[in-house]
Parts: structure tokens; sequence; C-alpha cells
């Protein structure tokens, strides 16, 4: 079988599976599904093998990463509903000052982003938002776009939002080095978003409805910053004192300890037991116990299933030499083989609309060629992570959360959201090419 029939296979499947997605809206699951075993019946294999094969490359893939979403997504759900993200938005505001509100809204935004996912961040603080606006006499062109940018851009970089945290399973990227060089990364990534932001000064007036809502909202009913904080906190220093212990003393008794402690499981699961405060005394009720961890497990079926079938597919592209035929190609070109990632995760996300999409199925697809390209694992990832931060438009749900919901229409929304996630894409991209042309990752 040549490279060439070995590489036209590839891209007609690649090419059929973001239709399926884009143009049929075909759950990304299915679709991923399909092109995994189009790829294998195209490039022959033994069809009594594919289900095996298949269940080989979900089940490796998701075996690391299913649980550890779950958790993310519970975490996320409690912070949503006791009202810690508000808290936290106040407390920004209070940081920065009545002059930098701008700032004040990319900081709790990025912050947020990390456990919850970007639109429902909008979603959240829109009202506060909106009021803010009112009150500074600035368009909800500018805050809006910045509200949305701070979580779309660690929900691409940052562990443990789904997206995230599956490009990282299936690199292999420990998850302590996938947080810190997303956050890294993502620093002026954000900085730059907003700094765009900065200039989009065409009036938009909020929406009274979420101006209303905001000045019914009962400050004292709003858990503390300390205890809204925590939760997010806790997990990442917990992964943080074990990424450093297996540096400083890798056999000690406390390593061993930590080890399991400081492990992304039982670290984000600290964090959810811990988030527990943050509801008073409804901790035991089922509303909690059940209720909220059932509205997770709905948050967190699509990245696992998507991430699953991404690792099928992998397996097929990694067996079958799809990937060793491509790298050599690259590599027989004068084209950087960083900007594989980058141009890939962009290209899934501008065509299906969702970053977490290209987040995942670039990492899927870009996991078997990393050892023809020369490019790290980690330096693969934060490719994928920036490169699906690329044009948000109109095919994306996000983009449409942020438009409606900040009183823009299409045109101000792809001027503001199209373009800051453009400059926010970019931003990391470049920084991540500084950083693998360095070596430093």
């Amino acid at each position: 079988m040549s490279s060439a029939y070995v590489l036209i296979v590839f891209a007609v499947v690649i090419v059929m599976m973001i239709v399926l997605i884009s143009r049929f809206h075909v759950h990304p699951g299915i679709g991923i599904l399909i092109a995994a075993i189009v790829l294998a019946i195209g490039l022959g294999y033994n069809w009594s093998e594919i289900e095996d094969d298949i269940n080989t490359g979900f089940a490796g893939t998701i075996q690391s990463v299913a649980i550890v979403i779950f958790l993310g997504c519970i975490l996320g759900t409690i912070l949503e509903k006791t009202g810690a993200a508000v808290r936290i938005t106040k407390w920004a505001v209070n940081l920065v000052g009545e002059k930098n509100i701008i700032w004040a809204i990319g900081l709790s935004s990025f912050i947020l982003g990390i456990p919850i996912f970007a639109d429902d961040v909008v979603i959240l603080l829109i009202p506060i938002v909106s009021l803010l606006a009112v009150q500074t006499q600035k368009s909800m062109m500018s805050y809006g776009t910045a509200l949305y940018m701070g979580a779309l851009i660690t929900a691409s970089l940052v562990p443990p939002t789904p997206g995230p945290v599956s490009a990282a399973a299936l690199l292999k990227v420990p998850l302590g080095q996938a947080i810190l060089w997303g956050t890294i990364v993502a620093i002026p990534s954000t900085i730059a978003a907003i700094l765009y932001c900065r200039t989009l000064k065409t009036p938009v007036l909020p929406k009274p409805e979420y101006v209303n809502a905001a000045k019914e909202t009962d400050e004292k009913s709003l858990p503390s910053l300390g205890m809204s904080l925590l939760p997010i906190l806790l997990p990442l220093v917990l992964i943080g004192i074990d990424t450093v212990s297996n540096i400083v003393a890798k056999d000690s008794r406390f390593t061993n300890v930590m080890d399991f402690i400081g492990s992304p499981l039982a670290a984000l699961f600290s964090g959810c037991i811990f988030s527990l405060v943050l509801t008073g005394k409804k901790w035991k009720t089922k509303e909690v116990l059940n209720d909220w961890v059932e509205t997770a497990c709905r948050s967190a079926a699509m990245p696992i299933i998507v991430t699953g079938m991404g690792g099928a597919l992998a397996w097929f592209v990694k067996e079958s030499k799809v990937a060793d035929s491509i790298a050599k190609m690259v590599a027989g070109s004068s084209f950087p083989a960083i900007l594989v990632p980058i141009l890939i995760a962009a290209l899934i996300h501008v065509i299906t609309g969702s970053n977490a999409l290209g987040v995942m199925t670039a990492a899927a697809l870009v996991q078997p060629m990393l050892g023809a390209f020369g490019i790290s694992p980690l330096a693969a990832f934060l490719g994928c992570g920036t490169g699906a931060l690329m044009f948000k438009h109109a095919n994306s749900s996000g983009f449409w959360v942020t438009v409606s919901m900040s009183n823009m229409d299409v045109k101000q929304g792809l001027r503001g959201v199209g373009v800051a996630s453009t400059v926010a894409g970019f931003t990391g991209a470049v920084v991540t090419c500084i950083l693998s042309f360095a070596k430093v990752i």
C-alpha cells in the first residue's frame, strides 16, 4: 500500500468527519467513530479485528481521564450553583478598581474558566457585567467579549476543563505540566485579547433584564472569597506539590504519599469534597449530593465519549502508518512541525465551532506523529490548545451565547468575539512556537 494512497484515504476520512459534524450536525462522538471505522476499512484492516481495535483505542484513552473529567464537572457545577463565581468576580472588581474594570472581568473569567465551561461562565456573570457596563458607561461589545475571552482561553489550555484534560491524556502529558505551561501560555493570550477588547468602543447597551437581575443579587447570600477560591486552588496546589516532590525527593515516603494525594483524581476529589462547604446546610440534601452530581454527569458525558473516540481514531492513525507518512512529508519540507497541531486544531475549530473538539481531535491525530516530528508532547498540547482558539464565529454556541446576551448584532459579534479569539490564539501560538524552537518545552 503506497504512502500516497494512505494519505489520500486519511485526508478523505478527515474531511468526511468534519462535514458530518459541521454540515449534517452529527454528534462528534458518532462522527469520529464513523471516521475510525471508514479509515480502518479503507486501509485494509481485517474486518474481524476492527471492533477490538476500536475498543482498545477507546479504553486505553479514557482510563486515565474519564473520572478526572467527571470530578471537574462536579466542581464546576458547585461553583456555579453556590454563587462562588459571582463572589470571585466582585473580588476582582474591587482588586483592580473602577478604571480597570475590563481587566477584572478578564481575570475573574480566566479563573472561572479553569473548572467551568466558557459558555456557562458567560451565563453566570452576564448580569453583573451588564451592571458594570451601566455604572462605567462602557460598551457591552467590549465587556461582553472580555467576559467570554478569559474563560475561553483557560478552557482551551488549562486543565481540569475537559478539553485540555482530554488532550493531555491523549498526548500523555502529566497533568501538572499541562496546568503549569497551559497557564503560562494562557496569560499572554488573555492580555492580548483584553487589550484588543479595550479598543471596542461601538456603543452597545446591556439588556435591562440582566442589569435588574444584578441589582437584585443579595450579596450577603454569597460565600466568602476564601471559600470560593479554595475549591479551585486546592487541587492545583496538591498537583503542584506532587510534581515538585517528584523532582526534589523522588524516592521519599512523602513523595510516595503525594503520588496519590496529588494525583489528578485525588486532588480534584479533594476539591469537590471541600466545595461542599460552599453549600452551607444544604450539603446533606438530595439536591446537592445527587441532583447536582447528575447535572455534572450530563456535562461530562460528551467530552469523555469524544475523547475515547479520538483515542480509537488515533489507534488506526498510528497502526496504519498514516502518522509516519505525514511525518515524513513534513520532515522532507521546510514546514515547521510545531505548526501542524496548531493548524489542525484551528481548522477543526473554525469548521465545527467547538474549541473543545478542536483541542481533543487535534491531539488524537497528532499524537502518533510526535516521534517523527521531533516535537514534545507538551509542545503539541499547547499547539492544540492555542490553535483551537482561532476565530470563534457564528457556528459556535459560545459565540451566540456571548453575542445575544451582550446585546450585540452578528457584525459586532464577529468584530468582538471573532477577532479577539483570533488575537488570543495567534498570541498563544507565537509563544508556543518560541518556547518550542528554544527547546524550553
